[in-house]
């Protein structure tokens, strides 16, 4: 079995936790932000992915435009043509 379900996955598992903890626990996210230590959690939380994105974002952006971006318009390309042949198959 497969442990890793990566970041889609934790990301709808955080929610549900938010989701489950409102409704049980009348937990509100939004109040423990407010308060003088949920703002502090969140410059350090906001640190952390900074320093986190300012090492990954070169990669990051060099993958992203020369590889994904390049494949993604290929595949746009060849989607529309075959949206384009099977109109042309349906007139016949």
């Amino acid at each position: 079995m497969k442990k890793d379900r990566g970041i889609i996955g934790l990301i709808i598992l955080v929610i549900i936790g938010l989701i489950l903890l409102k409704y049980f626990l009348n937990f509100s996210v939004f109040d423990a932000a407010n308060s003088a230590q949920g703002h502090e959690t969140i410059g350090y939380t906001q640190s952390v992915l900074n320093l986190i994105w300012s090492y990954v974002s070169t990669p990051v952006t060099f993958v992203w435009t020369k590889i994904l971006l390049p494949i993604l318009g290929i595949l746009w390309d060849n989607f529309l043509a075959f949206l384009s042949w099977g109109k042309q198959v349906g007139q016949h």
